[in-house]
């Protein structure tokens, strides 16, 4: 249904249609939904053409389809009185439907082509107002990025063609896990972390999703809640190789680390909430990187969970937030105490929580790291409810409650997320050797360094140092700039080409 605005422009409300739409998307989810209870009780998974129904592409898809109904539902008002509404809408229901495709695919050409469709899909959101020139320069970022994205992605199935003989995942990993192929394995490793880096926006291809400001609000909740765990999920999907292959493990470790840090001292900067936002999922896609890095699986699927659904209800509600009142700061002295004394006093409930949940960090290093960022954890709740003055005493209760329950909750989520999980990935490896330790090492040394630098923060502002520090930061260290130099000279490269060929 249509009428027409006071400009004389034909406003499209998407009528009946709309509302069809939004009844597939839940409809979707519902099925996920299904999924999800039928595979908990019965976790033989199920294949069909190419799909494969289990309990981790049962827990995606829920996430996927739930995420773009609560979207669409918003775009509805959102976008209430827009010309090209139905169109929107439509793109929308696109882009989720591949990755919904995405999540379930096994078949490596099906996987590969919903892959690619996501992609594009969202890149038709980004530019949904091609009137705004800001919103060209990141969305081109994307394109290139996700392109050799694509091509990573097709190596890693061109080998396993070559080597394996085989286009089904399931096939491939089942051989994998008896025989890895030596080189070949290590190969199919290396490029699927390329491939899930270069979806999930980690350094240096991360400048695009902070720049992304100028597409509608659903979008960007659409976005940083669903499309961009892809790269998290395609590691998932692998995770039976990628455990077989320290190199792989490595490497996502220590660039989800660059990536977190990065993240995180830019969003301390931001002064604007979409940006901060922004800059918050840069930093917790490094974050779940490194998880996948050190082997944590179930700990990397239950980040995508937490954060796809925080992350939706932040975008969608931030239109109407008010300014926040700037907290007073925590001396640093005070903040480097509490939380010294927090992590102290963590390390003999990690061990509580370790007898009464079974779970063994000691066993790789891998858990071991998980273990450490739990402790850090809690000295951080510390700084959070013993910091501001005055220091009551149902702060100090809170506290240590928070001392005992955070590990008991981490190490029992994860435990009966392994549990879960299971059927699916089977058996994995812990890794051990040097790559393994260097893998944990360094995100945990990265984020005791964070936690002091915070801490310190309030005399660094204070100094020249700091202001200066401070303003490089606000911009994101500047390498969104280096990058559009980069993009730019590709891009006028492959229009003046094309331009060649349509007139030779």
């Amino acid at each position: 249904m249509s009428r027409n605005n006071p400009r004389g422009e034909t406003v499209d409300n998407g009528g009946g249609g709309g509302h069809a739409l939004l009844g597939l998307l839940l409809g979707l989810a519902a099925t996920s939904a299904t999924l999800l209870v039928w595979q908990t009780f019965t976790p033989e998974p199920v294949h069909l053409l190419g799909l494969t129904a289990d309990r981790l592409s049962a827990a995606l898809t829920l996430l996927v389809a739930g995420v773009g109904a609560v979207t669409f539902r918003f775009s509805l008002r959102y976008l209430d009185g827009e010309p090209r509404r139905r169109r929107f809408l439509r793109l929308l229901v696109f882009t989720v439907g591949s990755a919904y495709l995405f999540m379930l695919s096994t078949n490596l050409l099906l996987l590969f082509v919903a892959w690619s469709l996501t992609s594009l899909g969202l890149h038709e959101l980004l530019t949904f107002y091609p009137d705004r020139p800001e919103a060209w320069p990141p969305a081109r970022k994307k394109f290139l990025i996700s392109r050799l994205g694509d091509l990573a992605l097709i190596a890693a199935i061109g080998v396993i063609w070559r080597d394996f003989g085989t286009l089904d995942l399931n096939a491939f990993l089942a051989a994998a896990a008896t025989d890895p192929g030596g080189g070949s394995g290590t190969a199919v490793g290396l490029l699927v972390a390329v491939a899930a880096l270069t979806k999930s926006a980690q350094f240096p291809f991360h400048s695009w999703l902070p720049e992304t400001m100028e597409s509608p609000t659903p979008v960007s909740a659409l976005m940083h809640a669903g499309i961009i765990n892809a790269g998290g999920a395609l590691v998932l999907r692998f995770a039976p190789l990628v455990a077989r292959v320290p190199e792989a493990l490595v490497l996502l470790a220590a660039v989800g680390t660059l990536t977190f840090v990065l993240g995180t001292l830019a969003m301390w900067a931001q002064v604007k909430v979409k940006r901060t936002l922004a800059w918050s999922t840069v930093s917790q896609m490094g974050f779940m990187m490194v998880q996948c890095g050190v082997a944590a699986f179930p700990a990397a699927l239950l980040h995508i969970l937490g954060h796809g659904c925080y992350k939706a209800w932040s975008f969608l509600r931030s239109g109407g937030l008010p300014a926040a009142a700037p907290a007073a700061p925590t001396p640093p002295v005070r903040a480097l105490t509490l939380a010294a004394v927090g992590t102290g006093l963590a390390v003999p409930a990690l061990a509580l929580a370790s007898r009464a949940t079974s779970f063994a960090p000691l066993d790789s290093p891998g858990e071991l790291a998980l273990a450490a960022v739990g402790a850090l954890s809690v000295g951080q709740v510390w700084v959070a409810l013993l910091g501001t003055r005055p220091a009551t005493l149902a702060r100090a209760v809170g506290a240590l409650a928070a001392t005992a329950a955070v590990p008991a909750l981490a190490f029992g989520l994860y435990r009966g997320t392994g549990a879960f999980l299971a059927p699916v990935l089977g058996e994995l490896p812990r890794p051990g050797g040097p790559l393994a330790w260097a893998a944990a090492v360094i995100p945990v040394a990265a984020l005791a360094a964070l936690a002091v630098l915070h801490a310190v923060l309030p005399a660094l502002g204070r100094s020249a140092a700091g202001r200066v520090f401070y303003v490089h930061a606000l911009h994101g260290f500047y390498l969104g700039a280096a990058a559009d130099r980069v993009v730019d000279g590709i891009w006028r490269r492959v229009v003046k080409g094309t331009k060649e060929v349509e007139h030779g």
